[in-house]
């Protein structure tokens, strides 16, 4: 598929009116991460900041494995 992912995966499930995750909770930190992953970035990785300062890429999140 379309950038190393594959696609057309259920993940998870929610509850019977959709309203909450019920199990396998994704959240926008972990989409990061997964397309960080794909570009061959390290989500855990320090950059630094004009000042020099290390600022993390994300602070948290995981790659989706179901989707790698």
């Amino acid at each position: 598929m379309g950038g190393g992912l594959r696609g057309g995966a259920v993940i998870g499930s929610t509850t019977s009116r959709g309203e909450m995750p019920k199990e396998r909770l994704i959240g926008p930190q972990d989409v990061l991460a997964t397309i960080y992953h794909v570009l061959g970035i390290n989500p855990a990785d320090e950059i630094h900041d004009n000042f020099g300062r290390p600022v993390k890429i994300l602070n948290s999140g995981e790659p989706i494995r179901e989707l790698l």
